[in-house]
């Protein structure tokens, strides 16, 4: 039987495990709360607020550091006691043990996506560096988690950030001879290439204008997809496929709306009742009256290629790691591209 759980962000669900284990680590050694980073781990998340787009650093604490590597690789950026936020690009378990907050920094460096990297070399931590993300740091700092304060002794990560792949503004309009400016054209469709096979999302604007911008910009940006940045990772038979649209060189959609419209088999829309760019299509057989009105919706699937496509892949082989009745996820997370 399919788990119905809350449609959740990928994200969210590693912070609120990452907090859990942190906190019986905390209690076990009887040291005192400290600030926690993401985890790799998978379980039902308590939304954290999204990453603030800037901070007061005028009392930043501030040292520069190299890297051990024959390349003497320069980290300008680096606060001690000091835990940056941010979405995560690689886990800490993914990255692997790593030597110093130069080694971390690196790392960053050589990973697409990466502008900011945190790092803790206390022991119940020793080695961890997190490489995460914010769209633009030329112009924004990472917020602190958790409403921390920089130069804390109880936080014992250190963290920078590099000015590096960040999301340009994309051209929401185009300015006429008098002066005005006028709306751009917006895709009808998108096509989601998987590994085993496409399927096409109707867009709908009249639905909710600013996603279909984003799917529009994705679609037409070159290379707006990178990596493991969009992907599906997550089934339900009888219930959703779920993933993740996220760019690197493309500007985020950052509003929701509640469409006065329960979701209905092959309806698309945003997870966890956020902005993206996490999402999920539905595949339940009746209105999914339990979802209410939470989630940003902005697309369907309609044509039944399409939908085969869809029913293939929520059938495709995936384990539930929580245990019974938990979340489905699939085993091989799968690399989509927008077009």
């Amino acid at each position: 039987m399919a788990c119905l759980a809350p449609v959740f962000r990928e994200r969210d669900a590693k912070e609120h495990q990452h907090q859990h284990q942190y906190q019986q680590r905390a209690n076990t050694a009887g040291k005192r709360e400290v600030f926690a980073s993401s985890s790799m781990m998978m379980a039902p998340p308590v939304s954290p607020p999204p990453p603030s787009p800037t901070i007061d650093d005028d009392d930043d604490e501030t040292i520069s550091s190299s890297s051990s590597s024959s390349s003497s690789f320069e980290c300008p950026d680096v606060h001690k006691n000091c835990e940056y936020d941010g979405a995560v690009v690689v886990d800490g378990v993914a990255v692997g043990p790593t030597r110093s907050i130069s080694d971390c920094c690196e790392k960053c460096a050589n990973v697409a996506g990466c502008n900011v990297y945190v790092f803790c070399d206390e022991s119940w931590c020793k080695g961890q560096c997190w490489l995460k993300r914010i769209e633009n740091p030329d112009v924004e700092r990472p917020k602190l988690r958790n409403g921390a304060r920089e130069g804390d002794v109880n936080v014992p990560w250190t963290s920078g950030m590099l000015m590096k792949d960040y999301a340009k503004t994309a051209e929401r309009g185009r300015e006429g001879e008098d002066g005005t400016t006028t709306s751009r054209t917006l895709k009808e469709r998108v096509s989601i290439r998987t590994p085993v096979g496409d399927f096409t999302i109707r867009l709908k604007p009249e639905w909710h204008r600013k996603s279909v911008e984003y799917l529009t910009d994705l679609a037409e940006t070159e290379n707006a997809c990178q990596g493991a940045s969009c992907k599906l990772y997550r089934v339900e038979p009888g219930f959703l496929v779920q993933g993740v649209l996220r760019s690197y060189v493309v500007r985020a959609n950052k509003e929701t709306f509640q469409f006065q419209k329960l979701m209905e088999y092959g309806d698309v829309g945003w997870a966890g009742g956020s902005a993206g760019p996490d999402f999920f299509v539905y595949l339940g057989e009746k209105p999914a009256t339990w979802l209410k009105f939470d989630h940003t919706i902005w697309g369907t699937v309609e044509d039944p290629a399409s939908l085969e496509v869809l029913e293939k892949i929520v059938k495709m082989d995936s384990h539930t790691p929580g245990g019974p009745n938990t979340m489905r996820f699939l085993k091989e997370e799968m690399p989509i591209h927008v077009a």
